[in-house]
């Protein structure tokens, strides 16, 4: 079970390190974010076949960039649960991992 209020303490948490500066996500991380941020702006909800998709081709990481998967896992997971995704915790849930890829996508690539 994928709990709502898990899912957004850890993207929040992911969105703090990444804002403040000890988390610096490689380009594999941006891959992923950047792939999911496209998703995003079609309008289409995200849904968790999407993130699975994406997850596929994503390579390993480490860190705060394993974190990363793992919370899209989560999220993926919870996706699949309609009322539970569809409820208010789910909805902030979900809106806090959104909130992370579009930082991470939007965000220069390590080094520049």
């Amino acid at each position: 079970m994928h709990v709502p209020e898990e899912i957004r303490a850890e993207a929040a948490a992911l969105i703090d390190h990444h804002a403040l500066g000890p988390w610096k996500p490689d380009d594999a991380d941006r891959r992923v974010a950047v792939a999911l941020f496209r998703h995003l702006e079609t309008g289409l909800p995200l849904t968790g076949e999407e993130i699975r998709s994406v997850l596929r081709d994503a390579e390993p990481s480490n860190g705060d960039g394993a974190r990363l998967l793992e919370l899209l896992r989560m999220t993926a997971g919870l996706l699949d649960d309609a009322a539970t995704a569809d409820g208010p915790a789910g909805r902030d849930a979900v809106d806090h991992v959104c909130l992370l890829l579009d930082a991470l996508a939007l965000s220069r690539p390590a080094g520049q």
